[in-house]
């Protein structure tokens, strides 16, 4: 369990942390408790990685590695190691800090100093800088995981999650125009703490090639998957055609960031993670309404014609929400982190941490658990008597007792999020990185790219098969922009 970052000991003492498990708490919140927002706080500017996808386990791993580093800085009730926001004692007397934090698309690092001495604090921030980078690089190939990142900055008091300055940019206009305080900030003033070591050469984009694309640049298929791709035209012969495009914005300068979808009748629910909310409309893109929340909503699933369930990830919550009175009639509390969620046969089946399926009734009872082929499945769909899963490289297709069926890869996509099946048990998957949808036959021997940016898929997250009229929607994760596509299977 310390190999995989699930438990970490405190150093020198007999404790050990669960990541996952960090208590809630705000940043102003801790802010307040460690004296960090006072005029004897010296704070260098933010660093942040921000990432076009940031899987919500990244920051358990992050925390495990700083947790081994160096020692967890000490409150009036505790230790201040909180669920998305941790902070570290860099040196034994507890004067200068580091904080670690994140938001749904950005790691972010500051370190602040209680002391009135500030030599090495550039010094200590690229050596941070550059662990810190290397420990991504270390996860993206232990995990097999295709992510990237670019470098951000943020003025020391400033936000760090909105309205950061890209890298890049930086290093070619002296001056930045700061939206939050109206004025303009030294760009060399706002990055150099951290670059001190690395000038301007440090790219400011990272990403990690596969063992395929190393043997293979131009990202051609080998023969044997050439083959199999040529084969798919008859084994899978299905076909795609754009009924519908709607932008599920409410105003021009909205970007909801979508999660997840689905379709029930003519309704189109999606959930808006960042403004914890979902939102609702007709499946002509008209009425476009919201429901707020108390937690932030990531998948779904439906229940019946009037009600979802809604997994939310962190606040280890599944919400039961009536669509058709706005309102949520009930909470079910989970052990662990829920994840992806598919509702059957009476019962919601949950992937919780990442590593096992619960059943669970509609009351918030377990029922049994069932065991998952990786510890890192994202989202599952269950279709009748089998269940299909997903990490980020691969989809497997398992019985209800968890024995797997099949599994199916290919090693140029690693980025897979989201989940679907028909109503022949084909499965189609979003890839968010490559802007296409795949679709693979229902024994995982064959497939077939079916839809691709020329589609008007960018970024494409939430995927869901409405079987009663044999529709496929999908949606774009940040531009507000879903498809319906009507989905039929070709004369063979």
């Amino acid at each position: 369990m310390e190999k995989l970052d699930i438990l970490v000991k405190i150093e020198n003492s007999s404790y050990y942390i669960m990541p996952s498990m960090m208590p809630p708490s705000t940043f102003d919140a801790v802010c307040e408790k460690i004296g960090i927002l006072t005029n004897k706080c010296k704070r260098t500017s933010w660093l942040c990685f921000k990432f076009e996808f940031l899987p919500p386990s990244f920051f358990n791993h992050l925390s495990a590695w700083f947790i081994r580093k160096y020692n967890p800085s000490k409150l009036d009730s505790g230790i201040a190691l909180y669920r998305g926001i941790c902070m570290f004692d860099i040196e034994a007397s507890g004067g200068k800090k580091i904080m670690v934090t994140m938001s749904s698309d950005t790691i972010a690092l500051q370190v602040v100093s209680f002391s009135e001495q500030h030599e090495g604090l550039r010094s200590t921030c690229s050596d941070i800088f550059s662990g810190v980078t290397q420990l991504i690089t270390n996860i993206k190939e232990r995990y097999k995981v295709k992510i990237s990142f670019k470098l951000h900055f943020k003025c020391s008091d400033g936000y760090y999650f909105k309205d950061t300055f890209e890298y890049e940019k930086l290093t070619i206009e002296k001056e930045c125009f700061c939206i939050q305080h109206k004025q303009m900030h030294r760009s060399e003033q706002i990055y150099s703490p951290w670059m001190n070591n690395e000038g301007k050469t440090i790219p400011h984009r990272a990403k990690i090639s596969t063992k395929q694309e190393d043997h293979n640049p131009k990202n051609e298929p080998n023969k044997e998957e050439a083959q199999d791709q040529a084969s798919v035209k008859t084994n899978l012969p299905v076909s795609v055609n754009l009924r519908q495009q709607l932008n599920i914005k409410k105003s021009k300068n909205e970007n909801p960031t979508i999660f997840s979808c689905i379709k029930i009748d003519n309704t189109l629910v999606f959930t808006y993670y960042r403004n914890n909310r979902l939102i609702i409309c007709n499946s002509d893109g008209t009425d476009i309404h919201h429901i707020p929340l108390s937690y932030q909503p990531w998948f779904m699933t439906v229940v019946n014609i009037n009600t979802v369930a809604v997994s939310c990830i962190h606040d280890r919550t599944i919400l039961i929400i009536n669509i058709s009175t706005r309102s949520v009639t009930s909470t079910i509390n989970t052990s662990g982190n829920c994840y992806g969620i598919s509702y059957n046969d009476n019962n919601l089946y949950v992937v919780i941490d990442l590593s096992i399926i619960h059943v669970i009734d509609l009351t918030g009872k377990v029922i049994r658990t069932i065991p998952l082929p990786s510890d890192r499945i994202w989202d599952i769909t269950v279709d009748r008597d089998r269940l299909v899963c997903t990490d980020f490289t691969s989809i497997y297709c398992c019985s209800l007792d968890g024995e797997l069926l099949w599994k199916f890869k290919i090693d140029k996509f690693q980025d897979l999020v989201y989940v679907t099946t028909d109503n022949e048990r084909n499965v189609y998957v979003t890839y968010y990185n490559t802007n296409t949808v795949e679709v693979i036959s229902d024994d995982g021997k064959h497939h077939r790219e079916l839809l691709t940016k020329s589609d008007g898929l960018d970024r494409p997250w939430g995927i869901y098969f409405d079987k009663k009229e044999n529709i496929l929607l999908v949606c774009n994760y940040y531009n507000g922009k879903v498809f319906l596509f009507d989905v039929k299977r070709k004369s063979t």
